[in-house]
């Protein structure tokens, strides 16, 4: 077993984690394999599934409109990959993740400060 390594991925972990809650993030603690987030926009409730992945971070952070940016983050074997995506619950069943988007548009502005967020992410771990 190499030590060294777990204690790189440790001081990885660490770093991304700070480097989020920087930002404004939250992580999410999951108690269960699902957490379920609530906003509020223009006096309506909001409520969002995040799905426990094993292995990843979660992390959140409101944007406009009461909708969520969603980064899931692993750092296995000294490596950093994410999946970011903003969730989206239909008709309070369907959930659908949709991938962030430079040019996203007004009603999607949560989209493009997703992709903003996810290029500034990149340049960290590659910083790294």
């Amino acid at each position: 077993m190499n030590h060294g390594a777990i204690r790189d991925q440790s001081n990885l972990r660490s770093q991304v984690s700070a480097w989020f809650r920087e930002l404004g993030f939250e992580q999410v603690g999951f108690s269960k394999s699902i957490e379920r987030i609530t906003t509020h926009h223009m006096d309506r409730t909001l409520v969002y599934k995040l799905r426990k992945r094993a292995d990843h971070d979660t992390f959140y952070k409101e944007s406009t409109g009461g909708s969520l940016i969603v980064f899931e983050v692993t750092t296995d074997s000294g490596a950093c990959t994410h999946d970011g995506y903003c969730p989206l619950l239909l008709f309070g069943i369907w959930e659908k993740k949709l991938r962030f988007k430079a040019d996203a548009g007004t009603l999607f502005k949560y989209r493009a400060e997703g992709h903003a967020i996810e290029k500034k992410f990149l340049d960290f771990v590659a910083a790294l």
